[in-house]
């Protein structure tokens, strides 16, 4: 039995997602750990189109979640640019920034990408390096929106408020044994030939 992407990665009809988008949009702190790919939001137009086409076969929804990935991107990078912008923090997997499409002009771009963002003041993005071995964000995706968890994956969407200060902590404490700042981008830097 094949899995349908019907349940899973930006799901238009899905109500625990689209009370997510309206959190986001307005959230003051967002963390996202994400060892599958790149968070939605981050993801450059090229990038996320790769990455939903290969999530997914035969979506007659491709083009309507490819919109509304980008949307999320646009928004976020307005939000970054204003004068109240919210404070974002992701951790990625180092195996994300490598996976098959590594090489690719679309993840270079993607690479090129979070490394211009990693510049900016509100923005911390944490490479989880390959040789720290398994960690506790590996136990899956998820994002801290100020308050709210929201937890995407193949059995739906879900939203949890009462686990909020937990996964936070979980974030801090991953962030604390990502390479960060500096360390992120030369090992993103190194991925793309730089």
């Amino acid at each position: 039995m094949e899995i349908s992407a019907m349940k899973m990665y930006d799901v238009p009809g899905s109500d625990a997602f689209q009370r997510f988008l309206d959190k986001e949009k307005a959230a003051r702190d967002i963390f996202w750990n994400q060892p599958l790919h790149v968070p939605g939001p981050l993801q450059v137009p090229a990038y996320a189109e790769a990455t939903l086409r290969s999530l997914t076969r035969n979506d007659a929804d491709l083009d309507e979640r490819v919109r509304i990935r980008g949307e999320r991107h646009t928004a976020l990078l307005a939000r970054l640019d204003g004068d109240d912008a919210p404070a974002v923090h992701a951790v990625i997997d180092e195996s994300v920034l490598r996976r098959s499409a590594a090489g690719s002009d679309a993840t270079r771009r993607q690479i090129e990408h979070l490394i211009e963002l990693s510049q900016r003041p509100a923005v911390h993005i944490g490479i989880m390096p390959l040789d720290r071995g398994p960690h506790r964000g590996l136990i899956g995706p998820f994002v801290v929106a100020d308050e709210m968890v929201f937890f995407e994956g193949a059995a739906g969407d879900q939203l949890v408020e009462d686990v909020a200060a937990s996964y936070r902590d979980l974030g801090r404490s991953l962030m604390a044994e990502a390479a960060t700042d500096e360390d992120a981008r030369t090992l993103m830097g190194k991925l793309i030939g730089r």
